[in-house]
């Protein structure tokens, strides 16, 4: 479920401004050094769809969301140059389609991350790590993407690949003992490669096809074949991404927000974009504005997460202050590093 939210209030559902780094626990056992039951992983599993399929697109300081809202915090900016954004779940870059071209591609590679869980008393608090690439959802209400992701439940570390095709809900891939058992899933320091690709199909639809590869753990590669109306999905946009869920519960409930997970650093390489049929790295696309989108917590005074921050990860860093997180260029080669700053 995709829709605009305008002057919701935003809830914040954590304890406490945690801003010190912290241990977490073991990856596949709890902090009692138990591993979790089989009903306790079909509880956590159960519990990523239910989060991920609601999450919303971007969402702006102040609880609006896309589509027709203005991200930018800064004027706009001639085609193909650096905008800076600010985001309460998202964090990395986006190329915006500003006139009559579309999207038809998207691709990147990164290596999954390690995390720590919340410290005590938090332990129990759900935290979330997504890293995608994606078709959509910066300025409009669909999204077409997959990647990897880190859910702490309960303290135990469960990881994902998944994928979410507008307008149904997030899909899990995997291998059946990683969804059923958590063992042999994907794990921090594997490869990986993802991409979007959509060409033009029959009676008004257009066809997407969603492929990630786990270089290091092939049988978490997948790949699907997926549709949608060309008026619905209009490829307006393409992302590369860190996201903390910030999820939309049904009628008019107030937006619920995730602790981001603590990732301390991770990065993207080899972003690509085809727009109107011409390839280019993230910041050669030349259909519309290239945006910095930095991660902020929802009163807009520190950020959560940044990219290519000079100070070390984990610091505080005020989020009306620019040179804490300056607008920075993705590499030639279309790579950018995160950094983690805090979760709440």
């Amino acid at each position: 479920m995709k829709r605009p939210l305008v002057r919701y209030v935003l809830i914040l559902l954590a304890a406490p401004l945690i801003l010190l780094v912290w241990q977490g626990a073991p990856g596949s056992v709890s902090a009692s050094g138990k591993a979790p039951s089989t009903a306790v992983v079909a509880q956590a599993r159960a519990q990523f769809v239910k989060v991920m399929s609601a999450h919303a697109p971007v969402v702006g300081h102040g609880g609006w969301v896309s589509p027709g809202a203005q991200h930018r915090s800064s004027p706009s900016a001639a085609n193909g140059s650096i905008t800076l954004s600010q985001s309460i779940n998202w964090s990395g870059y986006a190329d915006a389609e500003s006139g009559s071209t579309t999207v038809s591609q998207v691709s990147g590679n990164w290596t999954i991350p390690a995390v720590t869980c919340l410290p005590r008393p938090y332990e129990n608090q759900d935290a979330f790590l997504a890293n995608w690439v994606g078709i959509d959802g910066y300025s409009n209400g669909t999204v077409e993407q997959l990647g990897t992701a880190t859910q702490c439940y309960e303290g135990v570390k469960y990881y994902y690949v998944w994928y979410e095709m507008y307008p149904a809900g997030t899909v899990e891939e995997g291998t059946t003992a990683c969804i059923n058992d958590n063992v042999n899933c994907p794990e921090p320091g594997d490869h990986v490669s993802a991409s979007v690709t959509v060409t033009p199909g029959t009676s008004g639809e257009n066809n997407y096809k969603l492929t990630l590869t786990d270089h290091t753990r092939p049988d978490e590669s997948f790949s699907t074949s997926q549709t949608c109306a060309a008026a619905t999905c209009t490829d307006a946009s393409a992302e590369w991404i860190v996201e903390r869920p910030a999820t939309l519960p049904p009628g008019n409930a107030p937006i619920q927000i995730l602790p981001l997970a603590d990732f301390w650093k991770t990065s993207f390489s080899s972003g690509s974009v085809v727009s109107g049929g011409s390839s280019s790295n993230i910041q050669g696309f030349k259909g519309g504005t290239v945006n910095d989108i930095s991660m902020i917590d929802d009163t807009g005074s520190y950020y959560l997460a940044c990219v290519g921050q000079p100070a070390p990860p984990g610091s505080l860093l005020s989020a009306t202050d620019a040179s804490t997180c300056p607008t920075v260029s993705p590499s030639r080669s279309g790579g950018f590093r995160e950094s983690w700053d805090s979760s709440f």
